[in-house]
């Protein structure tokens, strides 16, 4: 379980997976410490916001928008990135919305990104 004294050091795990483009790991991979240095939160802030809305296009092209609030309906469901045939999908329960603009000063790094992070 993830205490607040380990909340920086996932949520910089999580970042530095995505900063690099690996493909999915279900946030299985932990980073050193030298790796957490290269992403920078700019302004050492992290916003928390009550929903998040998603903007997205139907399959008759029409445009829609799905809200999602950790305290009403919180539970998810996302397509699986692992080839399991017996479980496609991965089931979540949402405890907060956040965002942060973020900055990858490592090698492989290209310029600022700004990334929703969903904890």
């Amino acid at each position: 379980m993830c205490t607040a004294k380990d909340f920086l050091p996932h949520i910089k795990d999580h970042l530095l997976g995505h900063l690099l483009n690996w493909q999915c790991n279900g946030d299985e991979i932990e980073f050193s410490s030298q790796e957490h240095n290269k992403v920078v939160l700019v302004g050492n802030h992290i916003y928390c916001h009550k929903v998040l809305r998603i903007n997205y296009t139907t399959y008759n092209l029409c445009r829609d928008q799905d809200s999602l609030n950790p305290h009403m309906h919180a539970d998810v469901m996302v397509l699986s990135c692992k080839n399991d045939a017996t479980h496609p999908y991965w089931y979540a329960w949402i405890l907060g919305v956040f965002h942060a603009m973020v900055m990858h000063t490592g090698e492989h790094s290209d310029s600022q990104r700004m990334y929703f992070l969903w904890v």
